[in-house]
């Protein structure tokens, strides 16, 4: 019998002899001050309404077998942060996530020929979600990955009077950048063509987490797509240049994303110099040493360049 006022509870695998396969209807139905649950690797079901209502649920990890998540299973987990789950994942039921208003942060796996189920997670979501792809080769080994943003963004029933019907209207990006997701992949080409509009809709702390996603985890970039958000970071490296030095939070993105830039020369003498001056206000001592190195390989091509014109 569960504890209901317990914040962590661990299932275990095995139950009078049985191995344990599935979580049942309604099993952790209103638990109250339930934080964590931890599933054994046997689990390959959640049944309906299993962790509905358990509001204080923070972060759940689907064990790989997963493959069906029944209709409401965390509906009104309303302070679930964090999901992942593996690539058997396809079946997810009718409002499984709904007002789950706090989640932020999807981390997911896609093996060759396998459906993915994020369509219909996000479907309930409107707020701005991080999702990390991770892409399965044939023996189950991740062999690439992508960091999307799908923006957030809200809708309103706006009457029509004359044809005595009601329109949905929609205002933000994140209606555009779920149009994106098919029922096996992304359609990365059609997602990276709303960045104009994101450009105009979305915050530039949005804007720098969808291009760092998409030039530091390239997947299936075009060179248009690369060139758009090469421009727009090149347009806007002050302000980007101060988002990553003073981020502790997403240090991830932020360290690639500086990388990048040293790595593409997109740095010129007055944002050399304006970095170099952030990396010591903010206290960052590795992005001055990699401005440092970078400035030193810079100098040393050069002067082998002109080695080499003077030997002409």
């Amino acid at each position: 019998m569960k504890d209901e006022t317990a914040s962590v509870f661990r299932v275990p695998g095995h139950i009078d002899g049985e191995c344990v396969t599935e979580i049942g209807e309604r099993a952790f139905y209103g638990c109250r001050g339930l934080k964590r649950v931890i599933l054994p690797e046997t689990v390959n079901r959640i049944g309906s309404y299993a962790f509905a209502e358990c509001r204080e649920l923070e972060h759940f990890i689907f064990p790989k077998r997963v493959c069906q998540v029944g209709d409401y299973a965390f509906y009104n987990c309303m302070a679930l942060k964090e999901i992942s789950f593996g690539a058997a994942l396809s079946a997810i039921g009718y409002g499984a996530f709904k007002n789950c208003l706090e989640l932020s942060a999807i981390t997911m796996e896609i093996a060759p020929g396998k459906g993915n189920g994020l369509n219909s997670i996000l479907q309930d979501e409107f707020q701005a979600v991080d999702v990390t792809i991770r892409y399965l080769n044939t023996d189950g080994a991740a062999e690439d990955e992508a960091r999307l943003i799908f923006t957030d963004y809200q809708y309103e029933y706006v009457p029509e009077i004359e044809a005595r019907q009601f329109n949905w209207e929609t205002y933000g990006s994140g209606d555009s950048y779920r149009i994106s997701i098919g029922d096996a992949d992304i359609d990365y080409a059609k997602y990276d063509s709303v960045f104009p509009l994101a450009m105009v809709e979305d915050d530039a702390a949005t804007l720098f987490k969808i291009a760092a996603g998409r030039l530091c985890w390239p997947h299936r970039l075009s060179e248009e797509g690369r060139a758009r958000y090469v421009a727009y970071v090149s347009a806007h490296m002050p302000d980007i240049l101060e988002r990553i030095m003073a981020d502790r939070e997403d240090s991830d993105r932020s360290a690639r994303m500086f990388g990048y830039i040293l790595d593409h020369g997109l740095l010129n003498e007055q944002t050399f110099k304006l970095a170099l001056d952030l990396a010591q206000r903010y206290g960052r001592p590795q992005m001055t040493a990699m401005l440092m190195s970078a400035r030193k390989t810079e100098d040393s091509g050069i002067a082998k360049s002109l080695r080499s014109k003077f030997t002409l």
